[in-house]
């Protein structure tokens, strides 16, 4: 059976005023759009006052170029960015950084942060570039230990595009067993090593463009990998001669994370070619790549549609590039959702919170670089399919990598924006409005309300989360506002989205 997923994006807000409110607030309302861009009304999953709401922040962070995050057992917040790792300490609710330790400074391309749920011990693996090793094999997975957080290489020896292309040795995870899977990147765009045009590329060796798994707390485990012929890669004839690392699922072109599921299942995103050659056979070139990314399921075996010549050697299928677009079928797994094209949709996480009454719980929240985006995937009843997508943010600058808390907050590491953003679930209910008294038979003066005119949070301030709180009331989105009197700006006894229109203009100085 052929299945399609439509991508839906489901904005609350209408777009003239959602630029200047997502920055700050985001919300789903009944209504979607498909990524080419055609509307049409949906079915919300939960009632309107349902609708999930976040308010946004940015942490005080003593780095740039974010790339990962994770919460360890200490339920600290680790930040990897290129050259370092830290722990921050967090308040809870208002998610203001208590204390920050430097976990490890002067690496080199860290990608990847998780913890092993097996151990007592308190340690970071990291993934990160060895420049000093053999071209074409930089990758590595360190372990840096508490308290004083020296580093033992775990894996040394996995590929890496560098410098021909930016696909390295990406996100880890942890399976309950212990073991340590790993988001490889290619080496090349789609399969040729060297297209027509400047292109040039490492060819594909025997570990890169993969979902790889190492049983690394296995009696004997060698984690450092060795290559026939040794030094860098010169065409697909390169066998693996020593390491306990094994392909699980081949077939990715760079998938940036991974996430093990509460239901079971893995799920990895993954960015799509540049364009032009690809690998059609183990001996023969096509022309006319796909550019979208996708959103896959992972499960051990499959082929995801990524050529790896060295591999199809002895896996004939593995030659052959297949489109995300593709049906599934002929030993080609297609992936769950066709992404946009050109998204980097990279970080991925289970949203494991149970805020909103469950109503996001066990959704799949990723990252779109290129597009500043944080993305909510609801996935079917058996996780096998995506159902539609939202948006909960825009405008981040080169997101990374995203994850949660326990209290429902998404962390999100900026790249370029070089900082690390959250966006916190509003949780507090509206007041219900009283019932309106029996005037008396003399009317007396109405006070004139306190604060500022546009405040329509109560919150001392005047900006676009007043002017979204309005829209959400007008839309019916919201029963009431917390001071209703400030949000009628004009005066003219009723709320609307002339009131939000003077609000922004009053945020931005245009109206005293």
């Amino acid at each position: 059976m052929t299945h399609l997923y439509r991508i839906s994006s489901r904005l609350g807000l209408p777009a003239a005023l959602l630029a200047a409110s997502a920055a700050l607030t985001a919300v789903f309302a009944p209504w979607s759009a498909d990524v080419d861009g055609a509307s049409a009304p949906a079915s919300a999953a939960a009632s309107a006052s349902d609708q999930p709401l976040f308010t946004r922040g940015v942490l005080a962070t003593p780095f740039d170029y974010y790339t990962t995050l994770a919460f360890g057992p200490d339920g600290r917040l680790y930040v990897g960015s290129q050259n370092q790792i830290l722990a921050l300490m967090l308040e809870p609710g208002t998610h203001a950084v208590l204390a920050t330790e430097v976990i490890a400074t002067g690496l080199e391309g860290v990608l990847g942060i998780a913890f092993d749920p097996t151990s007592a011990e308190l340690a970071v693996y990291a993934s990160r570039q060895e420049p000093g090793a053999t071209p074409g094999y930089q990758g590595a997975v360190s372990r840096f230990a508490a308290p004083s957080w020296e580093r033992t290489d775990v894996i040394t020896g996995l590929p890496s595009s560098a410098p021909l292309l930016n696909h390295m040795t990406n996100g880890l995870a942890f399976d309950s067993d212990g073991r340590l899977f790993i988001a490889q990147g290619s080496n090349t765009d789609a399969g040729i090593p060297d297209p027509p045009g400047a292109e040039l590329y490492w060819p594909e060796s025997p570990l890169s463009g993969a979902i790889l798994v190492a049983d690394i707390h296995a009696p004997g485990f060698d984690g450092a990998l060795t290559y026939d012929p040794p030094g860098e890669p010169v065409d697909h004839n390169v066998a693996l001669v020593s390491g306990d690392v094994s392909i699980y699922a081949p077939g990715l072109r760079n998938p940036y994370d991974l996430v093990f599921h509460s239901n079971g299942h893995i799920y990895a995103a993954d960015n799509g070619a540049i364009g032009g050659q690809f690998s059609l056979t183990c001996t023969e070139a096509g022309v006319g790549s796909s550019n979208r990314d996708e959103l896959n399921l992972i499960e051990e075996g499959n082929y995801y549609g990524f050529p790896n010549r060295n591999r199809g050697m002895t896996d004939e299928r593995q030659c052959t590039y297949h489109p995300p677009e593709e049906a599934g079928g002929g030993g080609y797994a297609a992936p769950i959702a066709v992404l946009p094209r050109h998204c980097s949709c990279d970080g991925i996480v289970e949203y494991t919170s149970t805020v909103f009454n469950d109503a996001m719980h066990g959704d799949l929240i990723y990252v779109e670089l290129t597009r500043g985006n944080v993305t909510r995937a609801v996935l079917s009843a058996d996780g096998r399919a995506v159902e539609e997508t939202a948006t909960l943010g825009s405008d981040f600058n080169w997101p990374l990598d995203v994850t949660v808390a326990a209290d429902g907050t998404l962390f999100i590491a900026e790249f370029i924006g070089g900082r690390v953003s959250f966006l916190a679930p509003v949780l507090k209910a509206m007041p219900t409005p009283a019932a309106t008294p029996t005037p008396p038979a003399t009317p007396t003066a109405t006070a004139t309300p306190a604060g500022p005119r546009g405040d329509a949070d109560c919150s001392g301030a005047v900006n676009s989360i007043d002017a979204a709180f309005v829209l959400q009331l007008v839309a019916g989105l919201l029963q009431s506002l917390p001071c209703p009197e400030r949000a009628d700006v004009d005066g003219r006894g009723q709320i609307d989205a002339i009131d939000a229109s003077l609000i922004l203009q009053i945020s931005a100085g245009l109206l005293a």
